[in-house]
């Protein structure tokens, strides 16, 4: 495991280094803020403005990271919450899937610790030449990272062009579970979703959602909160978006370079956001906001 090395900068408690705190990949690395305070600890990296990490105090991690990712620039970093933005998925045109913001440096805009105790960071991406050449429009995202008994993300996005704007998006989040088919989601009972492994057929979900094999199901007009269950603890999310993505590859692990045989087993995906029949459209000038909060 590759220590912490150089200490850049120091604001407010956030601590900025120059690799990662879990992997060094062919002498490169990524930089990552470190925050720690009473109520808990993170690790996030300025490229995708990408959690890794979040512990709440005296408790364990609440994301899953694959023990083959790779921290290398460009390149997006299996587990935690990538942020799959401006659009989800493949893409018509043939762009790479999930949109650039998860392969993308932010910039950190402030950092400032809170009277509860908590810890606040705010980074954001603008369009810049490179985004420009693939999607041509003026933007802003901007999230907001609250570090405490829970961890709360506040992701807004500004169309600052003179054109709307399609927008789907997802925290695409991996959580850390024991074994996954142990595994129960609670909060989807009733829901339509879209079944992506073979025919896109539409069903839909009659009580807990459980995993068997290769899942991917793409859940839509959810409720706020679900819940993911095990023998050890419960996770709850609550988000104020619309749509659910539920996913494990399976048997599938072992064609995927940063995962691998088997280590599907210790993770399930519960993302939240805005995709399929639930994204958006942005009028020139707009600004949307989506929320979501974790805890143990």
């Amino acid at each position: 495991m590759k220590q912490i090395e150089t200490m850049l900068a120091q604001v407010n408690g956030v601590r900025l280094t120059t690799s990662s705190a879990y992997y060094q990949t062919e002498g490169e690395g990524l930089a990552l803020l470190v925050v720690e305070n009473t109520l808990g600890s993170a690790v996030l990296a300025l490229q995708g403005a990408h959690l890794i990490s979040y512990i709440p105090a005296q408790g364990q991690d609440l994301l899953w990271l694959s023990p083959n990712a790779i921290f290398k620039p460009a390149k997006a970093i299996r587990g935690g919450i990538p942020l799959c933005m401006p659009w989800f998925g493949g893409h018509p045109d043939g762009l790479p899937s999930h949109g650039f913001a998860r392969a993308m440096d932010w910039q950190l805009r402030s950092a400032q610790n809170l009277a509860d105790g908590g810890t606040e960071l705010v980074l954001c991406l603008q369009d810049n030449e490179q985004t420009l050449a693939i999607w041509p429009h003026a933007f802003e995202f901007e999230l907001t990272v609250r570090v405490g008994r829970c961890l709360d993300l506040s992701l807004k996005i500004e169309n600052r062009s003179d054109t709307s704007l399609p927008y789907t998006y997802a925290f695409h989040s991996y959580f850390a579970v024991e074994d996954y088919t142990q595994v129960a989601v609670q909060g989807l009972a009733g829901c339509e979703y879209i079944d992506t492994v073979g025919e896109h057929v539409r069903l839909l979900q009659t009580g807990d959602m459980t995993f068997s094999g290769t899942t991917d199901r793409v859940y839509l007009n959810v409720p706020a909160e679900q819940k993911i269950v095990t023998a050890q603890r419960s996770i709850q999310i609550v988000s104020d978006t619309h749509s659910a993505v539920v996913w494990n590859p399976g048997a599938h692990a072992a064609n995927i370079g940063d995962l691998g045989a088997g280590v599907n087993q210790t993770f399930v995906c519960v993302e939240r956001g805005n995709v399929f029949d639930n994204g958006l459209l942005l009028a020139a000038g707009e600004t949307h906001t989506a929320t979501m909060s974790l805890s143990a």
